[in-house]
């Protein structure tokens, strides 16, 4: 069974998708400052949240 930790890290990747993609357009429309701060959060939401949920939330408790 998926349990919580897998469908927050699935969303935000999804989410990440999305804001990759916005900042591409934005990439297009010549609006470069919106681009770069689309990017880094999508960069955040592609790597950052999905590790934490890897390590803190899936990993057992040892004792």
């Amino acid at each position: 069974m998926i349990n919580t930790t897998t469908v927050l890290g699935i969303a935000s990747i999804f989410v990440a998708f999305a804001l990759f993609m916005a900042s591409f357009y934005m990439a297009l429309k010549k609006r470069k400052r919106e681009a770069i701060i689309l990017g880094a959060t999508a960069f955040v939401f592609m790597t950052v949240i999905p590790v934490s949920l890897a390590l803190f939330g899936a990993v057992p408790n040892p004792s």
